[in-house]
């Protein structure tokens, strides 16, 4: 597939993003679209992850919203269902993302502890959330979209 439409799915996301989607939410439902699949149920299953799982800055909400858009496509239905070919996806996009960013830790990503209401605010005044975090929603939200088209 051309990079062009995976570059739409990222300024897709990014634009999400900017119209005030978190995280999670605006690489999820960049990638359903891309994917084709409508429903209610996203973003709001993308909800909590945003801002490191809820605030925690944990596990990036980038890398939460990438796993639930592989998991929509290669997920089980099953318990007999092999979950090889989703691992393997996800697999390649955490090296490609840790590899491209430095961390899938959004701590470690932005420099500051988004559980501490202190740094929280820090953040939006330095206005870390439209100048570090849109790009790694851009780069996260093409990536996965790439890995995933390679199997869909």
């Amino acid at each position: 597939m051309s990079s062009a439409p995976l570059r739409e799915v990222g300024e897709r996301a990014g634009e999400l993003f900017g119209s005030g989607f978190n995280c999670a939410e605006a690489v999820l439902q960049a990638n359903m679209e891309h994917l084709g699949v409508r429903g209610e149920w996203f973003p709001r299953v993308a909800t909590g992850f945003g801002s490191g799982v809820s605030q925690a800055g944990q596990l990036c909400g980038v890398v939460s919203g990438a796993v639930m858009a592989g998991g929509w496509l290669l997920g089980r239905d099953e318990p007999t269902d092999s979950r090889d070919e989703l691992y393997d996806v996800i697999a390649d996009f955490m090296r490609d993302f840790k590899a491209g960013q430095g961390s899938v830790v959004c701590r470690e990503l932005i420099g500051l502890d988004l559980s501490d209401p202190a740094e929280r605010d820090r953040a939006r005044r330095q206005g870390l959330f439209a100048t570090r975090c849109r790009p790694l929603v851009v780069f996260g939200a093409a990536s996965i979209a790439g890995l995933l088209s390679a199997r869909h």
